[in-house]
């Protein structure tokens, strides 16, 4: 509940922060890039945040990148260095992006450009919770709330890596403990298949764990999986559809819209996957391990010290 009504406000927010002649709102970016206001010749570095109004001109330096979210819900990215005009940029972006993917957009502008804390300093904060963790107390720590729904048979698993474990056991259960899936990797992360049990009965709880093949007293806690509910499944199902044909452009960008929607439908695991897909895709850009880090601390994934 406490999530969706965050999820609600920071819509609300994003919504009333786009002035008329604000063409885009900066919200990730690598490299010096600069910004210059209407007709002024005077170059300033570009920040998180920055409203790109019509007139702006915006230069992306070599090796540079740069995420942009239009004000119409649209996203762009741009990776080649050179100066662009804000109104010719807005005049091209592409129309796959308009529809019923504006509200996760907005959302994303305000997640990702939240001005109620100093982001400078604690950014590194966000970026380090998926790092390695001595062992412990704590075990093997999983982003995994609890109680974790799923839609489709295949879900990424990911967790905390833990020194000196070099092959985890990922298991699946059901409630007579009689094995649904056993997976072996070296890997902080798994896709587990539950194509073998019924997709439509969402009335049974499936149990997930994770241990230490050297160690099988180093484990994780267990973790309920529950199939989402027949009528929200339907209702998910088409959204979801939708927004991929909407963002249907492989981009980090496009990839944290979609664990916006997840989010919001509390299928947290499909989150955590597009959040990691957009990392692999924009392994230099840290405002995506930012948004990543604030994500798992918003849903009690993950403890920011």
């Amino acid at each position: 509940m406490k999530t969706r009504i965050l999820f609600l406000a920071l819509i609300f927010i994003a919504n009333v922060t786009f002035a008329q002649d604000e063409m885009f709102k900066v919200l990730a970016s690598k490299g010096t890039n600069k910004i210059a206001s209407g007709t002024s010749t005077e170059w300033r570095s570009l920040k998180i945040g920055e409203k790109v109004n019509k007139a702006d001109k915006i230069t992306v330096s070599e090796g540079g990148y740069l995420g942009l979210a239009h004000k119409s819900g649209k996203t762009i990215e741009i990776k080649k260095a050179g100066t662009y005009s804000a109104e010719k940029l807005s005049s091209e972006v592409s129309a796959q992006n308009a529809g019923m993917g504006k509200k996760y957009v907005d959302f994303m502008v305000g997640e990702m450009t939240a001005k109620n804390e100093d982001m400078t300093k604690n950014r590194h904060k966000y970026m380090d919770v998926t790092g390695s963790v001595e062992r412990g107390d704590n075990a093997i720590h999983a982003f995994v709330p609890k109680e974790a729904f799923f839609l489709n048979s295949q879900n990424l698993v990911k967790w905390q890596p833990v020194k000196g474990v070099k092959t985890y056991v990922v298991k699946v259960t059901n409630m007579f403990d009689e094995p649904i899936f056993k997976i072996e990797t070296t890997e902080s992360s798994a896709m587990i298949d539950l194509s073998k049990i019924d997709m439509k009965d969402d009335n049974q709880v499936y149990i997930l764990s994770i241990s230490s093949k050297e160690n099988p007293n180093l484990k994780s806690d267990e973790y309920a999986l529950k199939h989402l509910s027949k009528d929200k499944t339907t209702i998910v199902t088409q959204q979801s559809t939708e927004l991929k044909k909407e963002f249907s452009e492989e981009s980090a960008l496009n990839r944290v819209v979609m664990a916006s929607f997840y989010e919001e439908n509390k299928l947290i695991l499909n989150a955590v996957e597009n959040y990691e897909s957009a990392i692999k895709l924009e392994p230099g850009v840290e405002d995506y391990k930012v948004a990543y880090g604030r994500f798992l601390q918003r849903n009690n994934l993950a403890e920011i010290k």
